[in-house]
């Protein structure tokens, strides 16, 4: 999603977000299943994708996980890729589950792989896809009125990859993160992860 912080390259302690990352695909799966005829086309927070181009893009994530594992480059990996439309969530969650399954090896955590921002320990890297995950699971959640709100513990954790991992240098206007947005008074957890990252809950219709 952006680049991580000089400092996270060089944590003494890697963490490991695999069971985390798989419990957010599991989450997006499930609003996925949820999605109306109706609402294909409709717009989310996320101003570059509606539903159905906000799904391609969620759906390309998988084949650069695996990347990321195997030591190859997810960067010049497409950034949409074609979904199931029948069955959005399984097609998309059984990508993900093979994905994940190349993150077997424990090594991997804190072996230097290429993430789509450039080489970091593997742990970090998976902890960027968290953070992607999560973020765009709370945009198709408002673009389809469903419920936004991911498991808080889960949250916490890609909350403090955001903090590591976002800062003034790739926020603005072109840049991945948008200006700190202020989160209603009545927000949860994933909303005011949401709004740190440059997104509120209007859209453009």
């Amino acid at each position: 999603m952006s680049p991580l912080s000089p400092e996270t390259g060089v944590m003494t302690q890697i963490p490991d977000f695999r069971a985390d990352l798989a419990a957010a695909q599991q989450w997006v799966a499930g609003l996925m299943d949820a999605i109306r005829p109706e609402q294909w086309a409709a717009p989310t927070p996320c101003a570059d994708f509606d539903v159905r181009a906000l799904l391609e893009h969620l759906s390309c994530h998988p084949a650069k996980i695996a990347a990321t594992a195997t030591g190859a480059d997810p960067r010049p990996l497409p950034a949409r890729t074609e979904i199931d439309a029948s069955d959005p969530g399984g097609d998309y969650l059984k990508r993900a589950t093979a994905a994940l399954g190349e993150w077997a090896d424990d090594s991997l955590l804190t072996r230097t792989v290429t993430a789509p921002w450039g080489p970091a320990p593997g742990g970090v890297a998976l902890g960027g896809y968290l953070l992607e995950t999560v973020a765009h699971g709370w945009d198709l959640a408002v673009a389809t009125g469903q419920d936004p709100e991911a498991d808080p513990a889960l949250v916490a954790k890609a909350q403090a990859v955001g903090e590591r991992a976002v800062t003034d240098a790739v926020r603005g206007p072109g840049a991945p993160f948008g200006t700190l947005v202020q989160p209603p008074a009545d927000a949860g957890p994933t909303e005011r992860l949401a709004a740190f990252l440059g997104r509120s809950r209007s859209v453009n219709r």
